[in-house]
Formats: C-alpha cells, sequence, structure tokens
C-alpha cells in the first residue's frame, strides 16, 4: 500500500512539472480524444481516457518508468477527426500505429519533433495533402514508416534517404505524383520499398539496383512509367520480391533477372511487355509465384523452368503464347495454381498433371487443348476450381472428379466431351457450379442428388435423354437451372417448383410434354422462365401470373391453347414475353403493358385475335361438343338442295 502511494506521489510530482512546462502527455492524448469522434455502436475504445485515471492506463498507451508516452495505439476503430499539432510533445513516442481510423486532413508538421520515433504506421486512413519531407528529418531512430492507403499527394520525399536506420517505407495506396528521386538509390538499410497504387510517371531508375539491401520492391499499379523493366534489376543482391504488375511497361523481360538468386514472387502482369519468356529466369530457383498474365508475350514455356521446383503459382494468361504444354508441368512438386486461359497452346494437357496432390485451381480457357482430361486433377483432394472451357478436348469426364469434395466449380463448356456424367459430381459437398455446356454429352441424369451448396447447373445443347429427375428439387441451394437442347422427355417434375431460391429455368428444345405444373407458382424468385420448343399442352399456367420479379417468359412453340389471361398485362416486371405458335384463342388482352409489345409474340396462334382486328370469331374451348356450324354455311346448303329440287322436277 506504502509503495502505490508512493508511486503515485511520484506520478503526481511528474504532472506538476510538466504543468509548470505547459502540455503534459497527459494533455497531448485528451486533446486528442476531444479531436476524434468515435461512432456510437463500437466498442468504449476512449472510455478510460478519463480525468480521473492515470493517462498510462489509458487502453492503447504504454508508458516508461517517467510515465512518458512510449507507446500509442489505437487500430480498426470506425471514428473520424484529425491529429492536433500537439501530437510533436510526445518526444518519447517510439511506436504510433493509428491503422484503418477513418482520420483526415493534414499530418502536422509538429510531428518532426517525434525524436525518439521508430515505428510510424497511419496507413489505411483519409490523410490529405503533401507528405512534408521536414516531418522526418529529425526521425534519426526511424525503422518503418507507412502510410499506405490515404490520400497523399504531390512528390515523393527525398529525406528519406538520410535516415541511416530505415528499414520499411510503404508510400503505396496514395495520390503521389511525378518521377521516383534518383536519390533513392541512396538507402543505407532500406528492406522494403512500396510505391505501388500512385500516380508515378517517368523511367523506374535503374539506380535503384544499389540498394543491396532491398529484398521487397513494388511499383506497380495505378503508376504509368516510361520504358521497361531496367536490366539492372538483375544486380540486386538480396531481392526476394519483385512486383511492377499494371503500371504500363513495354520492351522484353530482361534475361538478367535469372541472377536473382533469392527471388520468391515475381509480378509482372497488365502490362504491355512483347518478346518470349527468357529461358535464362529458370535462374530464380527460390521462385514461389510467377505472374506474367496480360501481357503480349509469345513463344513458349521455356524447358528449362522444369528446374524452378519451388513454383506455387503459374499465371500466364492473357498472352499470345503457343506450342505444347511441356510435360514437366506436372511434375513440379509445389504447383498449385495454374491459369494459362486466352493463349494458343496446343495438344494435351499433361496427364500427370495433379498427381504431386497439390493442385488447387486449373484454367486453361480458350486454347486449342485436346485430347482427354488428366483423372489425377484431384489426386490430393485439393482441386477448387476446374475450368476448361472453349478448347478440343474429347473423352469422357473422369469419375474421379465425382469424388473430388474440394471441388467449387466446374467448367468445361464448348469442347467435345462425351459420355455420362458421373453422378457423384451432384453430391460434392462444396461445388457452387456445374457448367458443361455445348459439348456432346449422352446418357441419363442420376436420379439422386444430394449437394447443398451446388447453385448453378448448366448442361444446354448436349445429347442428354431420359427424364429430367426430380431429384433436382433436392438441391435447396439452386439459383439456376438450363437443360435447354437436349432430348429430356416426360414432364417437368413439380418438385423443382419446392426450390425457394431458383431464379432462371430454362428447358427449351426438348421433348417436353404435359402439362406445366401449377406448383411453378411457389417459385416465387423466378425472374426468367423458357419452356419454349416442347410440346408442352393445356391452358396458359396461371400459376406464372403470380411470380411478381419474371422479367422472361418464353413458351413459344407449344401446345398451349384457350384464351391469354388478361392479368398477363399487369405483371410490371415482364420486359421480355413470347406467346407465338400454340393454339391460343380469342382476343388479345389490350390491358396493362400488353399494348406495348410487338404483333410478333403473339404470331402463329391462328385463333388469337390481335386488338386491331374488327371481327374476331367465337371459338368454343369444349372438347366435349363438336364444334358448331355457322349459320351463313346452313343457308348455303339450303339454298344448293332447293335449287337441286327445282331443276329435277
Amino acid at each position: 500500500m506504502l509503495k502505490f502511494v508512493i508511486l503515485h506521489f511520484f506520478f503526481f510530482i511528474i504532472v506538476i512539472f510538466e504543468f509548470a512546462n505547459g502540455f503534459s502527455d497527459y494533455d497531448v492524448l485528451m486533446k486528442l480524444k476531444a479531436s476524434l469522434i468515435v461512432a456510437s455502436n463500437t466498442s468504449e475504445i476512449l472510455d478510460d481516457w478519463k480525468v480521473e485515471n492515470s493517462h498510462c492506463s489509458f487502453s492503447g498507451v504504454s508508458c516508461d518508468e517517467n510515465f512518458r508516452v512510449t507507446s500509442l495505439t489505437i487500430s480498426y476503430v470506425p471514428m473520424f477527426g484529425t491529429i492536433p499539432p500537439e501530437i510533436g510533445i510526445l518526444n518519447k513516442l517510439v511506436n504510433l500505429t493509428l491503422v484503418s481510423d477513418n482520420l483526415t486532413g493534414p499530418v502536422p508538421v509538429e510531428m518532426s519533433n517525434l525524436t525518439s520515433i521508430r515505428f510510424f504506421n497511419i496507413s489505411s486512413n483519409a490523410f490529405t495533402g503533401e507528405l512534408p519531407g521536414k516531418i522526418v528529418a529529425g526521425m534519426a531512430e526511424l525503422e518503418a514508416f507507412d502510410v499506405y492507403n490515404n490520400n497523399f499527394s504531390g512528390r515523393l520525399p527525398v529525406e528519406f534517404v538520410k535516415l541511416k536506420n530505415l528499414k520499411i517505407l510503404y508510400l503505396g495506396g496514395n495520390f503521389f505524383n511525378g518521377e521516383i528521386p534518383e536519390d533513392y538509390s541512396e538507402f543505407q538499410s532500406l528492406q522494403i520499398l512500396g510505391l505501388q497504387q500512385n500516380e508515378l510517371s517517368g523511367k523506374i531508375p535503374a539506380s535503384l539496383s544499389r540498394v543491396s539491401t532491398l529484398d521487397h520492391l513494388l511499383t506497380g499499379y495505378s503508376n504509368s512509367f516510361e520504358g521497361g523493366i531496367p536490366p539492372e534489376f538483375g544486380s540486386f543482391k538480396s531481392l526476394k520480391l519483385l512486383d511492377l504488375a499494371g503500371c504500363n511497361l513495354n520492351g522484353e523481360i530482361p534475361a538478367s533477372l535469372g541472377n536473382l538468386k533469392m527471388l520468391h514472387t515475381l509480378f509482372l502482369q497488365f502490362n504491355n511487355l512483347r518478346g518470349e519468356i527468357p529461358p535464362e529466369l529458370s535462374g530464380m530457383v527460390s521462385l514461389n509465384l510467377l505472374d506474367v498474365s496480360n501481357n503480349n508475350l509469345t513463344g513458349g514455356i521455356p524447358e528449362t523452368f522444369s528446374e524452378l521446383k519451388n513454383l506455387t503459382l503459374i499465371n500466364m494468361f492473357g498472352n499470345l503464347l503457343t506450342g505444347p504444354l511441356p510435360r514437366f508441368i506436372g511434375d513440379l512438386p509445389n504447383l498449385e495454381v495454374l491459369q494459362i486461359w486466352g493463349n494458343n497452346f496446343t495438344l494435351e494437357l499433361p496427364q500427370n498433371l495433379g498427381r504431386n496432390g497439390r493442385l488447387d485451381m486449373l484454367d486453361v480457357t480458350g486454347n486449342q487443348l485436346t485430347g482427354p482430361i488428366p483423372k489425377d486433377l484431384c489426386k490430393g483432394g485439393n482441386l477448387r476450381l476446374l475450368i476448361l472451357m472453349d478448347n478440343d478436348f474429347f473423352g469422357a469426364l473422369p469419375e474421379e472428379l465425382g469424388g473430388c469434395k474440394s471441388l467449387t466449380k466446374i467448367r468445361i463448356m464448348k469442347n467435345f466431351i462425351n459420355g455420362t456424367i458421373p453422378a457423384g459430381i451432384f453430391n460434392l459437398p462444396e461445388l457452387t457450379m456445374l457448367e458443361l455446356d455445348d459439348n456432346n454429352l449422352t446418357g441419363e441424369l442420376p436420379n439422386k442428388m444430394y449437394s447443398q451448396s451446388l447453385e448453378s447447373v448448366s448442361m444446354s445443347n448436349n445429347w442428354i435423354t431420359g427424364k429430367i429427375p426430380p431429384a433436382f428439387g433436392d438441391l435447396p441451394n439452386l439459383t439456376t437451372l438450363s437443360l435447354q437442347s437436349n432430348k429430356f422427355v416426360g414432364v417437368i417434375p413439380e418438385k423443382i417448383f419446392n426450390l425457394k431460391k431458383l431464379y432462371e429455368i430454362n428447358v427449351s428444345d426438348n421433348n417436353l410434354s404435359g402439362e406445366i405444373p401449377a406448383s411453378i407458382a411457389t417459385c416465387v424468385q423466378l425472374t426468367s422462365i423458357d419452356f419454349s420448343r416442347n410440346n408442352f399442352i393445356g391452358e396458359f399456367p396461371r400459376g406464372i401470373l403470380s411470380l411478381i420479379n419474371l422479367y422472361i417468359l418464353n413458351v413459344s412453340r407449344n401446345q398451349l391453347k384457350g384464351e391469354i389471361p388478361t392479368e398477363l398485362g399487369h405483371m410490371e416486371s415482364l420486359t421480355v414475353l413470347d406467346l407465338s405458335y400454340n393454339q391460343f384463342s380469342g382476343r388479345v388482352p389490350i390491358d396493362g403493358q400488353l399494348k406495348d409489345f410487338s404483333d410478333t409474340i403473339f404470331s402463329g396462334n391462328p385463333n388469337l385475335c390481335l386488338p386491331q382486328t374488327a371481327h374476331c370469331p367465337i371459338i368454343s374451348t369444349s372438347q366435349n361438343n363438336p364444334p358448331s356450324i355457322p349459320a351463313s354455311k346452313i343457308m348455303i346448303v339450303i339454298i344448293v338442295v332447293i335449287t337441286t329440287l327445282s331443276l329435277f322436277i
């Protein structure tokens, strides 16, 4: 107890001393609190910042033995406000971390008095204005400076290069403009330089390669540089990450980059690079992530890349690459992602692809690949995305895909795949999308489906036969069902319309028959219905009239009959309608928006009268009574009979 009293007495003496000399650390913190407005629905972040409490007990505050503030951390708090200039009084502050707090205004120049600061992080706020270099001029102990993701503008300060202890400098995510200063080649201890997502221009200084301590260099995205990648970058001593993505670079990839033995990440995507991929890049033996997508690269994948055993990601999509995929791609022991879509690769996928047990994403869309789909793509049970669209693959879908429980998307449209669909695919626990359109699939669909995650099923333009399985109704999260242009027969299972999330159904161009189930009214989310080109009978399905979200309805080229309901014109959401080539009769209603549709949506119904038709014959819809004979025809028959008798007499 005595120790506690003495401690607080000592603290009181210090506070009195500080008041005698102006603002105390306590005053600064209370001034800061007064300049901030915290959202009322958040936790009580600053509630313990009270007069009766010691400022060293405030949340987010740490002090030294002399009760001077050494650390101030307030992060991820939904509030707004500014930093008061009194912040400069905290000259014992070592760590200032104010991240994602929505703070605004300029940075006070009084921060230049924070001479003890080592870690400065005000990233992900909304600070504005220029960043005066004199702010950091006196921060001789500074090791990390992070203002990423704010609204700073103006030129990049050159004063940073004078800080001998500076290791991390993040200036990205702002609106800095102009060139990267040549002075930035004079950093003595810098390890990370982040200049990405600004408005920088000019050439990337080749002299940056002289910063021998640099291991992360990020200059990509939103910047727009002139010229290409400096070949001198191959002389970096310690570089591990080089991100030059999306900054308008042109020219060829320098072969000298192959000298970066420690590089684990190379991002060059979204530029205008041309030429072939240098085989010398195989010298980057530590490389994990390679992304050269969305450029104008030509040629093929160098055979020397078989030496890059640590590759986990290969992104080469959106280029002009040609030739076969080397077999060694399937032998890379750590490969997880292979995305090469939008090129001109030919021949087969390596049949050993996936045997490493690590493959996670495969997208080869839009090439000229052929042959069978490798059966071991999911050997390790990690494959999530399988996208093989718009190629020339043939043969059956591997049965092994039906047991790949990690799959979330299967997209294999526009190929020549044949055979039946493995039944297990409809029971995969994580699968959300199944797209097999425009192939040569045959056989019938399984009668059991248990997937709780499947949202979209599309297999149009195939040769699938049999009945539409009622089991589709056991897919509770199904939103889209596209079965058009197949050989389905029978009726539409009523069970399908128990799906509360279904918003699109297309079964057009099949051999379906029977009436459209009245239970369609329970699918209240439906926005698009296409039942055209089948053999449906019966009257217009009145259950459709209750679908208030429906904007596409096509029941053309069936055998539907009876009158068109007046209520159809009151469906305000309906923008696409086609009732042509049926057996509808009577007069077309002119209520609501039906009068705004073109007459072509009613064509091919011989007994249907358009609104402008002056005389509309009454057509009986009774099936039990023979059609009545018009009175005019009876009179003609009587006259003929009388005339004949008269001539005979």
